[in-house]
């Protein structure tokens, strides 16, 4: 096991979008079975856990989202199992920057996690604790996508069945994981001056129901291009 991104001070986040753990390593040898961990915000609860829980990237060789173990929350476009940049749209899924300029990121949000739909009414506390926890699985799947100055932003709506839907109405979903790009730095603010969008689609089927967002880079494009949305 390479285990090069397993050192002192590192702090890790739970890979499982609705796990809001976070590790700080305190002591591991390289070679060792098992590391020393507490709490990243109070030191406290110190214990040993498997080194191999403590992944190098949070997403999967393949690209996919891991749904267990930890990874780092600096883990950027270099570590290992990390997709920095999508060339071409993933298969069977359209392109939807199709003929645009600019470097393309793919942010998929792990399947059946509860939606927001604006034609619902959900108590505060749930709605609340809906959009926390698509915010912080938007923040973990955008790990891989680097800090961009401007961007594009379509974000698809893949829904369980097949139907007519207006994705519109599930914008407070799309706008909580806008907010968990933010979370994690890829946008300073998603206001006129730095994102277009989001244009909000309709995807094909995914069990479960899905929120993937498809990203284009604006930064060395026309300003005039991100000026609204």
């Amino acid at each position: 096991m390479n285990d090069n991104h397993i050192t002192a001070g590192r702090v890790f986040a739970a890979c499982h979008p609705e796990d809001t753990a976070r590790l700080r390593i305190v002591q591991y040898e390289p070679g060792d079975l098992r590391a020393l961990v507490a709490d990243a915000e109070t030191g406290a609860r110190r214990r040993l856990i498997l080194a191999s829980s403590l992944h190098a990237s949070p997403l999967t060789i393949g690209g996919g989202q891991r749904r267990s173990g930890y990874a780092p929350e600096d883990a950027g476009p270099g570590d290992d199992g990390s997709v920095a940049e999508l060339q071409q749209p993933a298969a069977g899924e359209v392109d939807w920057f199709e003929g645009l300029p600019g470097r393309r990121f793919r942010v998929a949000l792990p399947p059946r996690l509860t939606l927001l739909n604006a034609n619902e009414r959900p108590h505060h506390y749930v709605r609340a604790e809906i959009t926390r926890v698509l915010r912080r699985a938007a923040a973990v799947a955008s790990r891989h996508v680097p800090h961009l100055e401007r961007a594009h932003l379509v974000g698809v709506l893949h829904p369980p069945t097949r139907g007519r839907r207006d994705p519109a109405n599930w914008y407070p979903s799309f706008k909580a994981a806008v907010d968990g790009l933010i979370d994690q730095g890829v946008l300073d603010d998603d206001d006129h001056t730095r994102v277009l969008g989001p244009d909000m689609r309709l995807g094909h089927v995914v069990a479960g129901a899905r929120l993937v967002l498809h990203i284009r880079a604006l930064d060395s494009l026309n300003p005039a291009e991100g000026q609204g949305n």
